[in-house]
């Protein structure tokens, strides 16, 4: 009896731990500009960076940059060159001014269809302030204190600062095929342990 009970325990675990790997979305995992970053002149462009694969879509990932007037300067999709579709960039217009920059971006996860949307900002020549908390699409968004307070998860960068470290293309990652995959062999294996105890009993 307290082998059985044993067995489909651990069952259920797997199935919780499978569920949670199945059910990730991407997440914002470098910038460049970095969030918060006080830069001397606009940059060429932008590049953001997530955990995991994003969709190729232009529709589906993809960013926008506006600035204090709600223009927009620029946009991104699926950077070509990054063989593990974590990367969107995209170019900015010329000789845009000082003032401070809104990124606001958006991607879906092929594999679930997970949608994780955000944003941030940099200034040109002006401190764009303490940066707001991205959240997956599915959870209630980190609360944006009122002008002036203070942001406990921000991280200012100082204008001298080098900008995020990015990943190199073509990095190999987890595969989420291989987590199903050893899922399913120890769930045959807890299967066929029940059924030689039934067996024995």
């Amino acid at each position: 009896m307290k082998r059985r009970i044993s067995i489909g325990v651990m069952i259920a675990l797997l199935s919780v731990t499978l569920f949670s790997i199945a059910s990730a979305h991407a997440k914002l995992v470098s910038s460049d500009p970095a969030a918060g970053t006080k830069l001397a002149k606009a940059p060429a462009k932008v590049t953001l960076v997530f955990s995991e694969e994003i969709s190729a879509k232009e529709t589906e990932s993809f960013f926008n940059v506006t600035d204090e007037a709600g223009a927009t300067v620029g946009s991104g999709k699926l950077d070509s060159a990054d063989l593990d579709h974590k990367t969107l960039s995209g170019a900015l217009k010329d000789g845009l001014g000082d003032g401070i920059y809104t990124v606001k971006w958006q991607t879906i996860t092929p594999d679930d269809n997970g949608k994780s949307e955000g944003s941030f900002t940099f200034g040109v020549n002006k401190d764009p302030g303490a940066q707001p908390t991205a959240a997956p699409h599915d959870e209630a968004p980190t609360a944006v204190p009122a002008a002036g307070a203070a942001q406990p998860t921000a991280v200012p960068h100082d204008h001298n600062a080098e900008p995020a470290t990015l990943p190199k293309t073509g990095e190999s990652a987890p595969s989420l095929t291989g987590y199903l995959m050893l899922g399913a062999v120890l769930l045959l294996a807890a299967g066929l342990a029940l059924l030689r105890s039934r067996k024995r009993t």
